[in-house]
């Protein structure tokens, strides 16, 4: 993982290191193309210079196609030079793109819930897109035009004092107004990539969610604030601009004053015949030409601010480290169903304790740390719940909505880590074995199940069989899965087989199908404990039928934990746990609670789980 500090030049460095020959090629490139650049006008002065003498035609001749080579080959550098700049630029970046994406795939749920999608991928993609041109073309025009100003400085002063003392002078003046307005221009670009990532989340959020939007009429409230977020853009960019343009203004002035003093000295060494025509040209073109890298590294800077800006919302983004971390331990699971242990855990969202008044973190961006004490248990999730499941068994979670169910799982999977207390399996602390281990033997089906756009068999396997150091999955073991889930019969309804295509979230697939491919990518993991969070609550008949099936199979020899709101879906469960108000009320044997009128499970079945856990 990436250093949480990093300067402009140093993630500069870090990721221009491991491309040296890139870098040692467009060095190369960059000296020559200067070279040339600062040549061109000596021939033009030597030309003049011969013509004036009254040389031969075939010296002429032969210095204006001396000429022609310099400025061709000027040229053929230069566009040799865009190449390799873009090529390092593209290069570079795109590893921090993906050293951007794996830090955000570690971060916890809780980053997450605060952060929409569309804000981070305007964060790994449109911030690293400004430093492309920070690694590639600005690093070029920066440092090839100031090597060229310099150049040109010091080829002044050789021939004239006066000329070399003219020319600085120019270039102070432009450098001095540049850095006046450094500041200002890095804050309105910081602040416009931090609208541009605001409006991509507000679109992402109110795209997928735009079945609701309508049915609910609430499309003027959405373009209202569309149209508050683009106008907050506007602003900005207007403001970006004129100070942009502010420099130019800075920069124009001292360069016309230079140039009418440099015609002014040159026109009277020459009266005096102090200087050839030759030379008063090469001066006046210099002075020309520094005016040519001191504009670039002008709007350069802007774009250099830019990239400031995005180096500074990346190093706020990586500053940002999980809560959930691995221990330095080796303790493993046993391969056999295993005894899950809960006890006295309590844990409260912290996103919801800053709500409240908790104090975020100063490790991230309005995160709260969290290992510190929570301070107000009206915020907690859960209050030191305790129950023990013995192994091969499956426990029945109920509770109303709210109660704390969900929460209980996803501290089982390691989404986060309790605040108090511990979860045990087979008596191993979950936090003590690595977070690809324990989610090797727990398994989860949810409700809501992610499908990506990819093909059937890529859905199953979730992309295992392109990693070389994932344990492969063959057609043969998928179609074996899916045939002792009993799910043969949706198989071959499947146009290609293995390989259909989906689309993105699933598109073309029923609820029930989507759950009918969950139920096979946890089954192809082989886990010894299953959560499934009332997984065939919105289903058919028919289809829940398949569930059903599937669910035997999947339980067959393993622990389960089944979030339950019907009657239904309880009866498969040994034992009962039920949460209210994030506290365990009862817990006992299914049978057992069942037959006892006075326990609160008996209450439900009579109700009717349905109508009271809501």
């Amino acid at each position: 993982m990436m250093a949480t500090t990093q300067k402009p030049y140093t993630l500069l460095w870090r990721y221009l290191r491991p491309h040296w020959f890139r870098v040692s090629l467009l060095a190369v490139l960059l000296l020559g193309g200067i070279s040339l650049q600062l040549a061109a006008p000596q021939v033009i002065r030597r030309f003049l210079d011969l013509a004036q003498s009254g040389a031969v035609i075939q010296v002429l001749i032969g210095t204006a196609v001396l000429y022609f080579a310099v400025t061709i080959g000027q040229k053929a550098i230069a566009l040799l030079t865009v190449y390799a700049s873009e090529d390092l630029g593209w290069a570079a970046t795109n590893q921090l793109r993906a050293d951007l994406a794996e830090h955000c795939l570690r971060l916890d749920m809780g980053f997450h819930k605060l952060h929409p999608p569309g804000e981070l991928i305007e964060r790994i993609d449109g911030d690293v897109s400004n430093l492309a041109e920070y690694f590639s073309e600005l690093v070029v025009q920066m440092l090839g035009n100031s090597l060229l100003a310099l150049g040109i400085l010091a080829l002044l002063a050789g021939e004239d004092w006066r000329a070399g003392l003219i020319s600085l002078v120019y270039t102070v003046l432009v450098l001095v107004s540049m850095r006046a307005i450094h500041s200002p221009v890095v804050a309105v670009w910081r602040d416009i990539n931090q609208g541009f990532a605001d409006l991509f989340g507000f679109l992402e959020e109110r795209l997928a969610g735009t079945e609701d939007v309508r049915a609910n009429g609430a499309e003027a409230y959405v373009m209202g604030r569309l149209f508050g977020l683009l106008n907050r853009i506007r602003r900005l960019r207007v403001r970006a601009e004129v100070l942009s343009s502010l420099t130019f203004v800075t920069s124009f002035m001292p360069y016309v004053g230079s140039l009418v003093a440099m015609l002014a000295l040159t026109a009277t060494l020459y009266l005096r015949g102090q200087m050839t025509i030759g030379a008063v040209f090469l001066l006046v073109a210099y002075v020309d030409l520094l005016a040519g890298p001191i504009s670039t590294i002008r709007r350069q800077i802007a774009n250099l601010q830019r990239a400031l800006a995005s180096v500074g919302r990346i190093r706020q983004l990586l500053q940002v480290q999980p809560q959930v971390v691995e221990r330095p331990t080796v303790a493993v699971l046993p391969q056999a169903a295993p005894t899950v242990q809960s006890n006295q855990v309590s844990f409260a969202y912290k996103d919801k304790l800053s709500a409240i008044g908790y104090q975020p973190s100063p490790n991230g961006e309005g995160l709260p740390i969290t290992n510190s004490p929570i301070t107000n248990n009206h915020a907690s999730v859960l209050h030191d719940v305790t129950f023990t499941l013995p192994a091969g068994r499956v426990l029945g979670l109920l509770g109303r909505t709210g109660s704390g169910k969900t929460t209980l799982t996803r501290l089982l999977f390691r989404l986060y880590d309790v605040d108090a207390g511990a979860i045990t399996l087979d008596g191993v602390d979950v936090r003590d074995v690595t977070l690809d281990h324990l989610r090797r033997h727990v398994g989860m089906v949810t409700q809501d199940v992610q499908l990506f756009a990819a093909t059937v068999r890529d859905n199953l396997t979730l992309f295992k069989n392109y990693s070389p150091e994932a344990e492969q999955v063959g057609d043969e073991r998928i179609r074996e899965v899916i045939e002792l889930l009993g799910l043969e019969s949706w198989f071959r309804s499947l146009p290609d087989g293995l390989d259909t295509w989906l689309g993105a979230g699933g598109r073309g697939l029923s609820a029930g199908e989507a759950q009918l491919l969950a139920f096979t990518r946890v089954f192809l993991r082989d886990p010894r404990l299953v959560v499934l969070d009332e997984a065939s609550s919105r289903l058919d008949s028919a289809t829940e039928q398949l569930l059903e099936r599937a669910i035997d199979r999947l339980l067959d020899n393993r622990s389960g934990i089944v979030i339950a709101h019907r009657l239904g879906t309880v009866q498969r469960a040994d034992d009962i746990l039920i949460l209210e108000g994030g506290r365990v009320v009862e817990f006992g044997e299914r049978v057992v609670l069942a037959n006892d009128p006075t326990s609160r499970f008996y209450h439900l079945l009579q109700t009717g789980m349905e109508e009271v856990l809501v």
